[in-house]
């Protein structure tokens, strides 16, 4: 039986690996000054981006009804379907997916990525490249299970008013954080956002997001991620590319990503290299 690979749109794969391996990808749902967009759909990033910041209200996300992904899954109930979604405590796409798959009769399997952005998208690939090679449901499962032990996301944020505003920092961090002009560097691991340094300029903060990528050793594939940033990112990834098997890529984070990260952040998905 064939493999489909389902996902959400905040898993940031870009769209020539969406096409190549006939990925399906679900819309996370943005509300913005009253109306519902679908996220890499119905706006642009670079319109997301410009009027961010002018925004009185931090526009609110939330994930498609579990009718969507019905009938998304019971359109390829003739494969075994793997649908894996960005972390579980940070959103409740799975728990969507959950509802969705079990109206549909259709054979899914749900995984929980723990991750977001290319976190999760590395994922997606690794589960893409082993599906078109001809692997069997086990073995397309054993090879997600190996990328996402060996994903590692840091993330580098201009400011913490767009975290605090969101729920995810507090007020007294976020304020400190502007008084102080502290540029937090964040990891995520297993759906859990952690503070890793604070340096007190950008420049800094860049080095030490290089730092930390060096420090996992040699690297399979790395994606610089950013939000409306992309000469930085382009940068940064060019003084990657020696530590890393595959080219970096890079990658503008999408609107739902940026809600919480706010402009101008930038941060890294790097897969360590299998030993």
């Amino acid at each position: 039986m064939p493999i489909h690979i389902i996902t959400d749109s905040t898993c940031d794969l870009p769209a020539e690996f969406v096409t190549r391996y006939g990925l399906s990808v679900i819309p996370a749902v943005l509300n913005l000054d009253g109306k519902s967009y679908r996220d890499g759909i119905d706006i642009s990033r670079s319109d997301f981006y410009q009027r961010l910041p002018q925004l009185k209200d931090l526009p609110r996300t939330s994930v498609p009804a579990a009718g969507e992904l019905e009938a998304l899954y019971h359109r390829h109930s003739g494969s075994e379907i793997i649908s894996i979604h960005l972390a579980s405590q940070l959103s409740g796409m799975i728990n969507t997916a959950r509802l969705g798959a079990e109206a549909s009769g259709a054979r899914v399997t749900l995984i929980d990525s723990g991750q977001v952005s290319m976190g999760l998208g590395w994922q997606v690939l690794a589960a893409a490249e082993a599906a078109a090679a001809g692997k069997t449901l086990a073995e397309v499962l054993a090879a997600i299970e190996s990328v996402r032990g060996r994903i590692k996301l840091f993330a580098l944020l201009n400011t913490l008013e767009f975290l605090q505003r969101g729920g995810r920092a507090s007020a007294l961090t976020a304020t400190l954080g502007k008084l102080l002009q502290i540029k937090p560097v964040l990891e995520l691991a297993a759906g859990q956002v952690i503070p890793l340094e604070k340096p007190r300029t950008w420049s800094r903060g860049v080095e030490k997001l290089l730092e930390l990528a060096k420090g996992l050793g040699r690297l399979e594939r790395v994606a610089v991620l950013h939000a409306d940033a992309l000469a930085e990112a382009q940068n940064l990834a060019q003084r990657l590319t020696p530590h890393t098997t595959h080219p970096p890529i890079v990658v503008e984070v999408t609107t739902v990503i940026g809600t919480h990260v706010g402009p101008g952040a930038l941060g890294i998905a790097a897969v360590r290299a299998s030993m």
